[in-house]
């Protein structure tokens, strides 16, 4: 078995063993190769390398973001993600650049536009469609409770929609 602390780049670099288990949130400043289990979140200023033993259920935020091992969680690189052959990944990446090698596993989403957060809480109740035009040509657009208040028939009409309709009687 190879040394994990072979790996380092240079003497500011730090190595979470493969014995070494972290619940929590991690923070560094220093290139970190982790090859032990993280739990928590990870939020770092540099290069992060994710060991192939490395363990992480962890969302993560860093400069560079370099995948071998597994992670569960969202990865947000600020420069770039690269997930290389040995790597599992359950979780979304947002990176302006983002690498996947052939023989890595991945499932999620890649955002590479920089703008967005991957964010469940950020996501809208109601997604606009176009409403189905009228007599008047009116080119409104309507969310999709109030298309289908539209198209229902009175008696299947969600709870919702008549609590709606009871307010404003």
């Amino acid at each position: 078995m190879s040394n994990p602390y072979d790996n380092t780049r240079d003497e500011n670099s730090s190595v979470l063993g493969p014995t070494l288990k972290f619940k929590g949130e991690l923070t560094a400043d220093e290139d970190l190769l982790i090859q032990g289990r993280i739990e928590g979140s990870i939020k770092h200023s540099s290069s992060l390398t994710i060991g192939e033993s490395g363990h992480v259920k962890a969302d993560v935020k860093a400069e560079y973001i370099a995948v071998e091992g597994r992670v569960t969680g969202d990865l947000n690189g600020s420069k770039s993600v690269k997930v290389r052959e040995s790597a599992k990944i359950v979780g979304n990446i947002v990176s302006p650049k983002v690498s996947l090698v052939e023989g890595a596993t991945f499932n999620g989403k890649i955002d590479m536009d920089g703008d967005a957060v991957i964010n469940s809480a950020a996501k809208p109740d109601k997604v606009a469609k176009p409403a189905k035009a009228d007599d008047q040509g009116d080119d409104s657009v309507a969310t999709e409770d109030e298309s289908a208040a539209k198209e229902a028939p009175a008696a299947k009409k969600s709870s919702r929609t008549v609590k709606k309709s009871a307010n404003a009687a």
